[in-house]
Order: structure tokens, then sequence, then C-alpha cells
């Protein structure tokens, strides 16, 4: 939509909103199973303690770094407001609130798109960090090894590593090359059924007193648009789990956990982005592999999430020549997912790494180099404008070095000739406008 269909803020609040039939939010049933023993306070301390202090002011406009400031102080009365709504099983009302920024996704001829941004009360959240405490461990048997995001040592470099080992594996075992499909679902995150995901909390045997307090968590929360200084009316939210709340992330990996796997696929999960892999050493491997999407899609059918097969892509990685290639996909079926054709790539972008079929790094180090020169105008500027060589230095380091080494033990070891000419001509063109010597930048970290 163009910026002029949002003039109206109550109308973007509107867009955000996913309409589910049917969803409303289930009383939990009543049958017991485990107690609540209540937090203590250095448990709530150490809670508000790992307040970010940088967030934005929540909707009740109390500020994170306030709490996390004053945590010694107010550690004692909020474990017992905190206990309190546990013991009840209920979330006050005023917490339920959710402050939506919107953040400029793109923009192209069709207008300016945005990503909405969830914005909740520093006190929901550090109820949201306690129960964590209990779910992790109760959940445990049913966290995925496959899903990278939101676990302690995990990354999306750990993502990508395990993709490019699982298609090198294949092909050194003797695949003729190796199919992957990259998966897009569209508003993963807002599209979550709250029924279905409380069913299947239930089902794993999850305290009956938490299941019931995250069932007066969902329901009846309301949010409202903020965008240019205008408020929009607040509004019922029917599906989803907010993209800023801490649960979330623990939520939605939970919630996939169940989806279909098999022995004969390399399945890798970074969040809502899914890669499914099948090694081709025959024609029915592609026939197994669209019969496989195609269980993928039901299943995301029936748990509300919507996968969007226009937006999907698929590439045939191999260590053969084009040509050879070329004609082998030619004697294989295409890519499907029931029925609708999935575009097939020569390179696609996982989790902001290049990956090209030939299994070549040069598209990623082109990218790479791009971003770096669109920077060096920034360092020109900071440097006629008198800014000192140290912040110039810092600026390096916290903008044009992370561009350079992200993921970079994936990609380094295989790079080619004509790649690290490309990186060091890169280097120079910082060292040229920095006025830093190229070996002095190189001693800083690149």
């Amino acid at each position: 939509m163009s910026v002029d269909a949002y003039s109206d803020v109550n109308a973007l609040n509107k867009s955000f909103i996913k309409k589910q039939i049917n969803m409303v939010v289930p009383d939990v049933p009543s049958q017991e199973n485990g107690h609540f023993q209540g937090f203590e306070e250095k448990d709530v301390l150490l809670c508000l303690k790992s307040l970010n202090p940088t967030h934005s002011l929540g909707p009740d406009g109390v500020p994170s770094i306030l709490l996390q400031k004053c945590a010694d102080i107010l550690c004692h009365p909020l474990t017992q407001i905190f206990n309190a709504s546990f013991k009840r099983e209920t979330v006050p009302a005023d917490w339920k609130e959710i402050k939506v920024v919107p953040v400029q996704k793109s923009s192209s001829g069709a207008g300016i798109k945005f990503r909405p941004v969830a914005i909740t009360s520093p006190f929901l959240k550090t109820m949201e960090k306690l129960l964590l405490y209990i779910l992790k461990p109760s959940l445990k048997a049913f966290s995925d090894p496959k899903q990278f995001a939101y676990k302690c040592g995990r990354s999306t470099l750990d993502a990508a590593i395990v993709l490019h080992h699982n298609i090198v594996s294949c092909l050194d075992k003797g695949a003729k090359f190796v199919r992957t499909a990259f998966l897009d679902y569209t508003a993963a995150f807002d599209s979550v059924p709250r029924t279905l995901l409380l069913g299947k909390m239930i089902s794993a045997q999850t305290e009956s007193w938490a299941t019931r307090w995250l069932s007066s968590y969902f329901k009846d929360r309301k949010q409202h648009t903020v965008l240019a200084g205008k408020r929009s009316t607040s509004q019922l939210t029917e599906s989803g789990v907010p993209q800023g709340a801490v649960l979330s992330p623990f939520l939605f990996s939970f919630f996939l956990h169940d989806l279909p796997n098999s022995p004969k696929v390399n399945f890798i999960k970074y969040a809502d982005d899914l890669t499914v892999s099948v090694p081709v050493v025959s024609t029915s491997d592609c026939s197994y592999m669209n019969g496989f999407l195609a269980e993928v899609k039901d299943w995301s059918r029936s748990n509300g999430l919507k996968l969007n097969p226009t937006k999907c892509n698929t590439v045939d990685f191999s260590l053969r020549s084009e040509k050879d290639m070329h004609g082998l996909i030619q004697s294989h079926d295409c890519c499907n997912i029931d029925g609708t054709m999935i575009e097939s790539k020569s390179s696609v972008s996982y989790l902001g790494i290049s990956f090209s079929s030939n299994l070549c790094w040069s598209s990623h180090i082109l990218i790479v180099s791009k971003k770096v020169f669109r920077l060096t105008y920034y360092i020109k500027k900071l440097r006629h404008s008198g800014i000192t060589q140290s912040l110039i230095i810092q600026f390096i380091n916290s903008c044009v070095l992370p561009i350079i080494l992200y993921c970079s033990p994936l990609f380094f070891p295989g790079l080619l000739k004509k790649d690290h000419i490309i990186l060091r001509r890169t280097l120079r063109a910082v060292s040229r406008v920095s006025a830093i010597p190229l070996t002095e930048l190189l001693s800083i970290g690149i």
C-alpha cells in the first residue's frame, strides 16, 4: 500500500491485525497439573536487571530503565504483585495493551510497506521472563534440535553452516545435486492461532496454572499504532504472538515443533525461515520432495499459517558444470507445492548470506563489497565535518566490520583468488577515504 493509504493511523493499525474465524481464546480445562509455588525476590531482581534500558516507552508510559535502575527497591513489592497475578491466573488488563511502531520494510513503485514492531509493558516483560523459568524445563522434550533461533549458543552462523555442511556431505556421498527449497510464511508470528497454541501446551502437559495464565495473557489483548506522533484507537487482536514480547520467540518455536519430518529430508529452521533439502540420486527423489512439501503446506494450513509458494525459491546445488546441470535438471521434475511451481534460482539470500548453486561465494562477496562501498560516502562526510579519527575508527568497527565479518567462518575458507582481490580493493577504498593505512585497518580487526 502507498503511504497515502496510511494517512489514517487507524487504518494502519487495522491492517496489522490478522482476522481469524472461530479463533477465540478458550478457557483452559480446570484439571490440575502442578501447583504454583511462587517466585522469590532474587528471581524477580534478576529479571528486572536484565531489562534492556534502551527500549522505547511501553504503552503504559513506564521506561524499562526505571525498573532496571530501581530494581533493588522495586523487587519486593513487584514480587508480591507478580505472584498474585500468577496465583490468580490473571494478567492485569492495563499490562495487556500493545503499542505498535511501524518500521519501513521496503519501498517500491507500489509504495511503502511497514513491519509492525510491538512494544509491551516492562512489567509484563518481567513476568514473561519469570514464566520462561518454568516453561523451558517443562517443554524441553519438545525442543526442536533443527530450530536454531532463540536458543542459547546458537545463531544464524550455526544454521548456515549446518545447511552448507548437509549440502556438501550429500554431494560427497554421490548425489547428482541437492535440491533445497527456501520456504516463506506470510506474517507467521501474527498468524499463530492462540487456540491451537494453548491446545498444544495442554497436550504437552504444561503446568495448568501456567497455561491458564497464558490464556488470560492472550485474551482481550488490544493494540494501538503510533506513527508520526499520531495514535490510533485500540483494537482487539485475535491471533498471533506479539513480535516484541519476551515469550513470543519461545512460543513460536514450540508451535512449530510438530512440523512434518523425514529421515530423507534435511530440515533447517531459523524462526520462520525454513529450508528443506533433499539429495537427488534418481528422479523419484524430486517427486518425494514435492510430496513432502505438500505435507508441510497441509500442516501449515491446518495450523493457521499460510505458506506462500510465490515467494518460495529453490536452488539446485551441484559441483557440476552449468551445461551438465542444465541437461540434468531438465530430466527431473520441477519443484512445486500442491501443483504451484516454485521459482528456481541460481542463488538465493538466506539469513543474510548469498548461497550460489555452484557453492562459490563470489556473489556474496560482491554484495558485501557494494554495501561497504556505499558506507565510504558516510566516512568521507564524517571526515569533512571534522570528526576525530578515533570516532571514524569506531564507525568502521561498528558499521563496516560487521558487514565483512558476518558469518565469515562459513565462507572465508572457500573464497577464490578473485574474491580476495575484491575484498582487498574494498578495504583500500575504506583506507583511502578514512586516511587510515591499510595495515592499521587490518590491525583493528578487519
